[in-house]
């Protein structure tokens, strides 16, 4: 069997490397195959949506048709994301649209309401940056292409601790969203466990006027703190280092997946805010891909004119890994196969690594560390 994946693997990479070139090499079929694509394509978190769904498009580009020349059509419905719009979103994909697969491009909170129905609709959902470590516990039909916050808040705790030899830690998170609390939890727990010191753990959302973010960043001074955990949106991000420059203390800080792409796509004006900080993700700029990666980075700068994110990254490895799976079923639309494919992903080529995905719909896939200068992520570290 695993040698078998390993051929289809070959080709696969085949297809991908000359897929610009010779689209004509699969005879269409004249069939189209739909799939779902929920995600946030308008409000505050739209840059999650709209780069993620360029990525897709990329591969789309690149992989014409299926391997038995069937078409796939997307069907996009936009979540803002909100909870109660995608549990509408998969509904209507389902019973009205007739999708065969369903790629979840929204975060965690959403991802967590969704998955309480994939199983009962029976749609494999394939979510793609929501960081849970609950999004797939216990459903059939449910996977998680990201690294989950377990893996996440430990290695961040490691490397800050073990990499950077840095002793006390204040945490910010936003209790309000099931991911940065999961996280912000993660990296506690595991940063104390290794003798590390929380010198506190503050609430965003109580985070009022210039002279509270004054008071706080002065008391976290005055407690020695070294560096600033920052497991929240973009906007929190803005306001905390806006603070702190204008208190003039500088410790270091650490973000969270997606961070720097969340700032400069949603707020390209802050982006010089970013300068020095160290963030958790699955992508970097500096870094030679596989071959797939490069094929799909040079793709998407043609297509879009824009630098791929970790965003784009992600929608490019998801839209890849789920045509993997329509082609290795005899019916390409059959919602079943497909999810058994999904959960049966063996050593896929990412953009920067091998990605598989197991029977309980967790993946195993690289984690890198950044350092972002001038814009741009620059690799510290890849843990696997």
């Amino acid at each position: 069997m695993r040698y078998s994946i390993f051929i289809l693997l070959f080709f696969l990479g085949l297809i991908l490397t000359t897929g610009c070139d010779r689209p004509e090499a699969i005879k269409p079929s004249g069939i189209t195959i739909k799939v779902g694509v929920i995600g946030p394509f308008s409000g505050p978190d739209r840059a999650l949506g709209e780069d993620s769904l360029r990525g897709i498009r990329t591969v789309m580009h690149l992989q014409p048709f299926l391997d038995n020349g069937d078409r796939v059509e997307l069907v996009i419905e936009d979540d803002k994301n909100d909870p109660r719009l995608s549990v509408n979103a998969l509904k209507k994909l389902t019973t009205k649209d007739k999708v065969s697969a369903i790629l979840l491009l929204s975060s965690s909170t959403p991802a967590l309401a969704v998955n309480e129905l994939a199983d009962s609709y029976q749609v494999p959902v394939l979510v793609l940056l929501a960081t849970h470590p609950d999004i797939a516990k216990g459903k059939t039909f449910v996977s998680q292409l990201i690294f989950d916050n377990t893996f996440q808040g430990s290695v961040a705790a490691l490397f800050v601790r073990d990499e950077l030899l840095i002793d006390t830690v204040a945490v910010f998170n936003n209790p309000e969203s099931a991911y940065s609390t999961s996280l912000a939890y993660e990296f506690i727990r595991k940063f104390g466990a290794i003798g590390g010191n929380i010198t506190a753990n503050i609430d965003v959302p109580v985070m009022g006027d210039a002279d509270d973010f004054k008071n706080i960043m002065e008391m976290l001074q005055r407690k020695k703190t070294q560096l600033l955990y920052l497991p929240i949106a973009a906007k929190d991000f803005i306001r905390i280092s806006k603070a702190l420059k204008e208190t003039g203390w500088a410790p270091e800080r650490m973000g969270r997946d997606g961070l720097d792409a969340g700032v400069m796509r949603g707020y390209p004006e802050e982006t010089g805010l970013l300068d020095g900080i160290y963030d958790i993700d699955l992508y970097t700029d500096v870094v030679t891909g596989t071959s797939f990666g490069e094929q799909a980075k040079k793709a998407y700068r043609q297509l879009f004119e824009k630098t791929p994110n970790s965003f784009t990254a992600i929608g490019a490895e998801g839209s890849a890994i789920l045509r993997y799976a329509m082609n290795r079923c005899s019916r390409p639309d059959d919602g079943q196969c497909i999810n058994t494919m999904v959960h049966n992903t063996d050593s896929f080529e990412g953009l920067l690594g091998r990605i598989s995905i197991f029977a309980d719909g967790k993946a195993e896939r690289t984690l890198i560390v950044n350092r972002i200068k001038k814009g741009r992520a620059q690799f510290v570290v890849k843990v696997y």
